[in-house]
């Protein structure tokens, strides 16, 4: 089964202003995405590292309207999105996505590094 897994990092999140307010907007723009997109949702958005974040989604989904989302939500803050799709191989989905591995996570995760890389906002590897 395949699986879309979407990681996201703010850019140059050491060097904004007030980066603590900006990390709890982020906190807060998680949790209603959660709500507002369970549906595609299979395993929670959750910050994993500093700044950055993921999630598992139902493949195909509506990934689009998910970024526009953080887009609209997080206040004219730029961050990178590496979007894999693929399976995954530890199928216990009552873990936190940090905790689950695969195919989907490999792509997403080589991904978001050519989107640091090359300055990209978004990089989809299928």
């Amino acid at each position: 089964m395949q699986y879309l897994t979407m990681i996201c990092d703010i850019k140059n999140s050491k060097q904004l202003k007030d980066r603590e307010a900006i990390q709890y907007k982020l906190i807060d723009t998680l949790k209603k995405a959660n709500e507002k997109f369970a549906s595609s949702i299979v395993s929670p958005f959750l910050i994993v590292l500093g700044d950055e974040w993921q999630g598992l989604l139902n493949y195909p989904c509506d990934y689009a309207a998910i970024l526009n989302y953080f887009h609209e939500n997080l206040d004219n803050i730029d961050f990178y999105c590496g979007i894999g799709v693929g399976e995954v191989t530890i199928h216990n989905f009552e873990l936190t996505v940090n905790q689950l591995d695969g195919p989907s996570f490999y792509k997403a995760r080589k991904a978001i590094e050519i989107a640091k890389r090359h300055n990209y906002s978004v990089v989809y590897i299928e």
